[in-house]
């Protein structure tokens, strides 16, 4: 995969209220609006595993994890660029400099996005607001 993202955020909150923004579909549109997601395995209060086509092609997941008065979210993107015009078509990518700098812009892109949308989401549960469904990314 071009694009392999990883990444744990602690938020101070019950699992079935971070459980429930994870689980509102509208939410996806506006934080991945050029995704198309479709959940392949729901794991309840534990989370949604997707496969993602689009912009992008592979899986995405959201694990829910207790934790002490909180819940770590895992979130793991493993994705590759799709063809222009394509949803579903895999972009080659050659090993030269420029396709490098392009897939590292575009992996740093998505890392900088999740990261709005998690801390977005841990400052409206954690404070007791909850803006985040007005598109946080």
């Amino acid at each position: 995969m071009a694009i392999d993202i990883a990444d744990d955020t602690y938020i101070g909150a019950n699992i079935s209220m971070v459980s429930a923004v994870f689980r509102d579909e509208s939410r996806w549109r506006a934080w991945w609006p050029d995704r198309i997601l479709s959940v392949y395995n729901d794991r309840g209060e534990k989370g949604l595993r997707w496969t993602v086509t689009g912009e992008f092609i592979g899986s995405s997941e959201v694990w829910l994890e207790q934790a002490h008065a909180g819940v770590v979210v895992h979130y793991y993107l493993r994705v590759d660029p799709t063809v222009e015009g394509s949803t579903t078509q895999r972009r080659d990518f050659t090993g030269s400099p420029r396709a490098q700098r392009y897939v590292s812009k575009l992996r740093h892109r998505q890392v900088t996005s999740w990261k709005r949308i998690i801390w977005q989401i841990k400052d409206d549960l954690e404070l007791g607001t909850d803006h985040s469904h007005h598109g946080a990314a």
